[in-house]
């Protein structure tokens, strides 16, 4: 948490310069790699002994760059918090629920069983007509399966994701969506963008810490 806000600090200083987004597009990348670098490596007093269009071309090539890096570096982070949130929650689902599991081979050949035995005995009584040929125990651990693996585990999943965001990650989310610009051009994701766009302006605007 405490590298993700300082992340997050780091770019905003950057943006607080208020660089045009297309200040260096006439520039060769290498040139501008060329001018990074060479901040990198200089030492700040032999940067204060350049004339000033030299020195503010090197500092502001810097910065830039160092700002495209702690986005990307953001982005990274944001993939890896939803990718722990959901592994987390899918293993603490699959605990809870492996106790229950049992798995039930040969179903195809119970299920058309099922079905014929139905077809043939269409007002017979369950435990007269299913129960012999497969079993009440076989039909609850086919049950168990199916939630185990089906709509009702997921549901599961998604209430233990909740619980963990808003015992732990809401502190981290918020501030890095909105941080973050999300851009995209196709339909499909429009409206995930429309979403995020609905909950900027309720997310924190600045790092607390």
């Amino acid at each position: 948490m405490d590298n993700l806000f300082q992340e997050i600090a780091k770019l905003e200083r950057i943006r607080a310069l208020e660089f045009p987004p297309t200040l260096f597009d006439d520039l060769a990348p290498a040139i501008l790699q060329a001018y990074r670098q060479r901040v990198a490596v200089e030492e700040p007093y032999e940067l204060r002994r350049h004339g000033v269009p030299l020195r503010m071309t090197l500092l502001a090539a810097y910065c830039v760059l160092r700002g495209r890096e702690l986005t990307d570096i953001l982005v990274d982070l944001l993939l890896e918090l939803v990718h722990r949130l959901g592994a987390k929650a899918e293993r603490k689902g699959e605990k809870a629920l492996v106790d229950d599991l049992k798995r039930v081979h040969g179903k195809t050949g119970m299920l058309y069983r099922v079905a014929e035995a139905s077809l043939d005995h269409p007002t017979g009584v369950v435990h007269e007509v299913i129960f012999p040929v497969v079993s009440e125990a076989t039909l609850r651990d086919l049950v168990k399966e199916w939630k185990a693996t089906g709509p009702f585990y997921r549901t599961h999943v998604q209430t233990v994701m909740r619980s963990a965001y808003r015992s732990h990650y809401r502190r981290m989310l918020p501030p890095l969506l909105a941080t973050l610009e999300f851009r995209s051009n196709h339909a499909t994701h429009q409206p995930l963008i429309r979403a995020l766009a609905l909950l900027k302006p309720y997310l924190p605007s600045r790092v607390r810490t």
